[in-house]
């Protein structure tokens, strides 16, 4: 890799790195370009030949890591890290991608922590779910509840700054989910050969 490109990954980093930690303790609102260079260690100059302003720089984590998240329910978890949660939690999983999701959020809980305030993302990403739950459901009633609670579920547990092991969240999402929807044949989604784990919550 020719240095001017590893300088310009390791600038990103550094950027989105940064970005993060400022998000853990203060709301997008009051982040600024200075505070986020100033974390980073770089230039103003630096920040602008990767990003055109703090929005720029929120939409294009927003699409990486919802990209990531929205990828878990369609089933588009890598093998390894299928191996990864297998060897972690063998047969304790109620269903293998939900734990994937708990750690995803804990991974990037700072960046949903401040999205999550927003009622417009928040409204984009459960119909985003819904549309995913509705090919697997096939009923707009239960794609709209299984959504919404979802989203409020994770939102809440995050809000809470999210207390007990991801087994012991996924466990109880699921249980709620399964109980609620009261018809035990609509949560198991038909699965073609090439899908690699039930659908999660």
């Amino acid at each position: 890799m020719p240095d001017g490109e590893r300088n310009a990954i390791s600038a990103r980093w550094l950027i989105t790195e940064a970005f993060s930690a400022l998000m853990a303790v203060q709301p997008f609102e009051k982040i600024s370009v200075h505070a986020i260079v100033h974390k980073a260690g770089i230039s103003r100059s630096t920040f602008y030949l990767h990003f055109q302003d703090k929005y720029d720089l929120m939409e294009q984590m927003t699409a990486k890591i919802v990209g990531e998240l929205l990828g878990m329910y369609e089933g588009k978890v890598s093998g390894e890290r299928q191996k990864e949660i297998i060897e972690d939690y063998g047969d304790k999983l109620p269903i293998p991608g939900t734990i994937a999701i708990c750690e995803h959020f804990r991974t990037y809980g700072s960046f949903y922590r401040n999205r999550f305030r927003e009622p417009r993302f928040l409204s984009w990403l459960s119909e985003e779910l819904r549309v995913r739950f509705l090919r697997i459901y096939r009923d707009e009633a239960r794609a709209t509840f299984a959504a919404g609670g979802t989203m409020g579920f994770y939102g809440r547990w995050i809000a809470d700054g999210m207390p007990g092991s991801s087994l012991e969240i996924a466990r109880q999402l699921c249980s709620i989910a399964m109980f609620s929807m009261h018809d035990s044949s609509l949560m198991k989604p038909t699965l073609s050969e090439q899908d690699p784990m039930p659908v999660p919550f």
